[in-house]
C-alpha cells in the first residue's frame, strides 16, 4: 500500500495553467500501470505468483485508500511470447500494449529560466535551489507512471523496461527538435548538425532562421509574409509506437539506440551483480538493433547457461553466506554475527562519583 502511495504522490497531476505562487486543489486520477512479465501459462512455475500479484491490487483497490490513484494490471509473458513469436514480434507486442499508456501518461516539459526575476512570469510549476542559477519552470507534468515486474524484477524488467523507454526517448528527442530520423526513410540532411540527425523539409517559399537575441529558431513563409516559431511539418507525435520493429530499425538513426542500450545493459549487470552475484541473463535482446545481433545470440545461450548454474548454486549454497554479508554491511542482527560487541553504549561512571581509597 505505501509503495502504491508514493508513486501516487510522485507521479500526479498538478494544474501548470496556473502562474507561480498560486494554489490548486484540482485533483486528477494518477494511472499506475504494471506490466507483469511472469510466466501466466497453465501448469508454469511462476503462475502462484501471478495469482498473488492479482490477489494484492484487487486487495489495495478495495481498501479504498487510494481514491485518486488508478492501478492497472496487464499480463504479458515475456518469455512464452520470445519462444513462440521470436525477439521482434514480442518487441511489437509490448508497444501495442504500452502505445494507450504511454502517450496519455506523457513526459514532463517546461523550459530554463536563467534569471529568477521572470519566476513571477511562469505560468506552470516552478523548480529551483541554491545548486544552481536560474529556476525551470515545467508547463507539462508527467501523470502517472508504467512499471515492469518479473520474478526478481531483473532480466525480464531490465530488458522491457528498455524497450518502453525506447519510444520515450524518441519522443523527447522530436519535441528538442533533435531528429533520429535516418537519410534511409527521408534522404536529405539536416539543416542542425550539432545533432547528426535529419530534420523534416520546408514547404516551397519557406525559410529557417535564427533569432539574433534568444538564438531560437523560426520559420518565415515568403508565399503570406508571416513568420512563426513552430514547423510547418512536424512530426507526428509518439510515430514510432505505430511501426513494425524493421521499420523502426529502417527508418531511426540507431547509434543513439545503441549508447541507450549500453546503458541499460551496464545497470542490469550492475543490478543483477548486486542481487544475484552474477551477471545478468537474457541481456541479448538489447543487442538486437547491432548488426553483430547473430553473434550475441550465439553467444548468449551459452553465457545464460553459465550464469543459470551460478545462481542455482549461489542460491543453495552460499546464500547464507551473503545474507549474512549484507546484515552486517547494513548493521542488521549484530547480536548474531558479532555477539562480542555489545549492542548498548557502555554506562562510564562520571569522575565526581568516583571514590578513591
Amino acid at each position: 500500500m505505501q509503495y502504491y502511495q508514493r508513486l501516487s504522490t510522485r507521479y500526479d497531476t498538478r494544474n501548470l495553467s496556473i502562474r507561480a505562487g498560486e494554489n490548486s486543489n484540482r485533483k486528477a486520477l494518477v494511472p499506475v500501470v504494471c506490466i507483469n512479465l511472469l510466466r501466466n501459462g497453465e501448469g508454469k512455475s511462476e503462475c502462484i505468483l501471478v495469482q498473488h500479484f492479482e490477489e494484492s491490487l484487487n486487495f489495495i483497490r478495495s481498501t479504498g485508500k487510494l481514491p485518486y490513484t488508478r492501478v492497472h494490471l496487464i499480463n504479458y509473458d515475456w518469455h512464452a511470447s520470445v519462444k513462440l513469436k521470436g525477439e521482434q514480434q514480442t518487441i511489437e507486442g509490448l508497444w501495442k500494449l504500452l502505445k494507450a499508456p504511454t502517450i496519455s501518461i506523457g513526459i514532463s516539459e517546461g523550459d530554463y529560466l536563467p534569471s529568477r526575476q521572470r519566476i513571477n512570469d511562469c505560468r506552470g510549476e516552478v523548480i529551483c535551489n541554491d545548486d544552481f542559477e536560474g529556476a525551470f519552470c515545467l508547463r507539462t507534468h508527467q501523470n502517472g507512471t508504467v512499471r515492469f515486474n518479473c520474478a526478481d524484477s531483473l532480466d525480464r524488467t531490465n530488458a522491457a523496461s528498455f524497450f518502453g523507454c525506447l519510444q520515450v526517448f524518441t519522443e523527447q528527442c522530436r519535441r528538442l527538435g533533435i531528429s533520429l530520423d535516418s537519410d534511409a526513410a527521408l534522404g536529405y540532411l539536416s539543416m542542425n548538425n550539432n545533432y547528426g540527425g535529419y530534420t523534416a523539409p520546408l514547404p516551397p517559399g519557406w525559410e529557417k532562421r535564427s533569432d539574433a537575441v534568444t538564438g531560437k529558431t523560426y520559420f518565415i513563409d515568403h508565399n503570406t509574409r508571416t513568420t512563426t516559431w513552430t514547423h510547418p511539418c512536424p512530426d507526428k507525435p509518439w510515430k514510432r509506437f505505430d511501426m513494425a520493429f524493421e521499420e523502426f530499425k529502417r527508418s531511426t538513426i540507431l547509434s543513439p539506440i545503441s549508447q541507450l542500450a549500453d546503458l541499460f545493459l551496464l545497470a542490469g549487470d550492475i543490478h543483477a551483480t548486486l542481487y544475484t552475484g552474477s551477471k545478468a541473463m537474457h541481456s541479448q535482446i538489447l543487442n538486437i538493433f547491432n548488426e553483430d545481433t547473430g553473434k550475441f545470440k550465439q553467444f548468449s545461450a551459452a553465457q545464460n547457461m553459465k550464469i543459470t548454474l551460478q545462481r542455482r548454486y549461489k542460491n543453495a549454497i552460499v546464500d547464507s553466506s551473503r545474507q549474512k554479508q549484507l546484515e552486517m554491511f547494513l548493521g542488521m542482527r549484530l547480536f548474531k554475527h558479532l555477539p562480542s560487541i555489545s549492542l548498548q553504549p557502555l554506562h562510564v561512571c562520571e569522575l565526581s562519583t568516583v571514590k578513591v581509597n
